[in-house]
């Protein structure tokens, strides 16, 4: 009798053991479902348009800054953007020194999410490089394809869909590499003055020349240029010497909308540009609408 309600109580047991790791299992798995979901947080705007095409409906992508308004440089990231970047699955930051809040935060996440810099992961950039990488027509390219490889890491099971979207994203480029091309032809290694680096990685591929690195660096660390700058430029402005004037329309400078000026007056054409991308663009309209007035220059 003790022994046959042993027996029982032992059967009962091991199929409540069963039960219990079914449970578990259906648990485990209903969370791995929960989190298969790829969560990805970008610095700025238009780095989380490349995320969400590749990531496509696989996830979410949120962007720190959609406001062309903030300055990437000052950003101070409140609690609440710690906590998310904690809870990320992926990181995409500019990198070498444009947005190293970022750094911060992911390292106070103790390195658990998978950060990409574009500067140094997908670019090969280092600190001290021109920071403004989206100007160079090969970066976007060149991400969309990296975040494919690391989607399909953390989700092999729609690792095809992730290089699918990349593929299909880099095509609707197709308009912007096109005008490049043709601006490329036309540029004659002509030299031209910049109120900042801005828009130097585009200038550098198309072929034209800078002809006042010492201002505009001086512009772009917040000092002031030296007479013996501003001097120069306002000799290639009255002299003609430069084929136009490129100006960081954010920018706040009285000194520049002053060259601007002169530059207007002096039948020197002035190409405006902007460090963040304006509300109701995507990357694509952004670009070729800067594009696009450059080639109203070019053919004047």
């Amino acid at each position: 009798m003790h022994k046959k309600s042993w027996l029982v109580g032992l059967m009962s047991l091991m199929v409540m053991l069963l039960l219990a790791a079914c449970g578990q299992k259906a648990t485990s798995t209903a969370s791995s479902n929960t989190s298969g979901k790829i969560n990805v947080i970008a610095s700025v705007d238009f780095y989380g348009e490349v995320a969400k095409a590749v990531l496509g409906d696989h996830g979410t992508v949120t962007s720190i800054i959609d406001n062309p308004d903030v300055d990437p440089h000052d950003y101070e990231p409140t609690t609440a953007v710690g906590k998310s970047v904690a809870t990320a699955n992926v990181v995409v930051a500019n990198g070498i020194g444009y947005d190293g809040w970022m750094d911060k935060l992911v390292k106070a996440a103790n390195n658990k999410v998978q950060y990409v810099r574009v500067g140094e992961d997908v670019m090969n950039k280092k600190e001290g490089d021109n920071e403004h990488l989206w100007y160079n027509d090969k970066t976007i390219p060149a991400l969309a394809n990296h975040l494919a490889k690391v989607y399909g890491k953390l989700d092999s099971k729609h690792a095809a869909d992730y290089t699918a979207n990349a593929k299909k994203y880099i095509a609707s480029l197709e308009p912007l590499t096109k005008l490049i091309a043709e601006l490329k032809t036309k540029s004659n290694g002509q030299k031209v003055d910049v109120s900042e680096p801005v828009f130097d990685n585009a200038l550098d591929a198309l072929g034209y020349k800078m002809n006042d690195a010492h201002f505009a660096k001086a512009t772009e660390d917040g000092t002031d240029p030296s007479p013996a700058d501003i001097a120069q430029i306002k000799a290639d402005i009255k002299g003609k010497k430069i084929a136009f004037f490129v100006q960081n329309s954010q920018a706040d400078s009285k000194l520049v909308d002053s060259l601007a000026a002169e530059a207007k007056s002096a039948g020197v054409p002035v190409l405006k540009v902007t460090e963040t991308l304006p509300k109701g663009k995507t990357y694509l309209t952004w670009m070729l609408g800067q594009y696009q007035d450059l080639q109203k220059i070019q053919n004047k």
